[in-house]
């Protein structure tokens, strides 16, 4: 079990952040340095260290759940994925749009769409090694 849950997790980990940086890095680049600009007064210099630390929490807890949801393929691990980010994302989105003004009611939209993709393929990715460690 320790393993499967050590393995998926790099798997997710990966997968999930080579995603992401396709979706905000890339084809909502423009969107996310428009926002970075907007709301610089209230941004820390970025760490990639901090955010690949996170992304390792966030795939152990993908991996944790797939395990006890007994996943063990590449689509129901993205299904799964994509529906435990999207609860996640829509809760902290809510949140955070009703508390903070750098995190507006616009960008929810785009935030999760992207949290939904890169959790699917994260999920998906942790279903298939699951899958394959039997």
């Amino acid at each position: 079990m320790e393993k499967k849950i050590i393995l998926g997790t790099l798997g997710g980990l990966v997968a999930g952040t080579l995603v992401a940086v396709v979706i905000y890095m890339g084809i909502l680049g423009s969107t996310a340095e428009k926002w970075m600009q907007d709301n610089a007064a209230c941004l820390n210099e970025m760490n990639p260290g901090w955010w690949i630390v996170g992304g390792l929490v966030q795939a152990l807890f993908y991996a944790v759940l797939l395990h006890k949801f007994g996943t063990t393929t590449f689509k129901g691990g993205a299904i799964a994925g994509a529906w435990i980010s999207f609860l996640m994302v829509l809760y902290f989105g809510i949140v955070n749009a009703s508390t903070f003004k750098a995190y507006t009611w616009e960008w929810l939209p785009i935030d999760l769409a992207g949290n939904i993709v890169s959790g699917a393929i994260a999920g998906g990715a942790i279903g298939w090694i699951f899958g394959k460690l039997k």
